[in-house]
């Protein structure tokens, strides 16, 4: 489960989770963590058919997010947790339609 440096993943947050993924619980899975504070489990997104999937079925995720300056280690990935505004394609489906 590796992050291709070249992709990007444009995505809608209706909630932005201050909780970081390396802090949350791992579980069985090693692409799916818990949040006690909200009880949920949080699934990584790291292509567009995961994030697809997730977002369908309304779980929070973690996509990698892209920093272009260089406050950080570039060997570690800062992760984005949270849930999204529409189901991921929705919301480009309807911008095409008023175009």
């Amino acid at each position: 489960m590796g992050w291709d440096d070249e992709a990007r993943i444009r995505c809608r947050f209706a909630f932005i989770c201050p909780q970081l993924w390396k802090q949350l619980e791992p579980t069985a899975q090693a692409s799916v963590r818990h949040c006690f504070q909200c009880n949920r489990d949080v699934y990584l997104a790291v292509t567009e058919s995961e994030l697809k999937r997730h977002s369908k079925d309304g779980h929070c995720i973690a996509v990698p997010l892209a920093r272009e300056d260089d406050q950080f280690d570039p060997d570690e990935t800062i992760w984005m947790v949270g849930r999204m505004d529409t189901p991921y394609g929705e919301e480009t489906d309807a911008e095409e339609a008023t175009r």
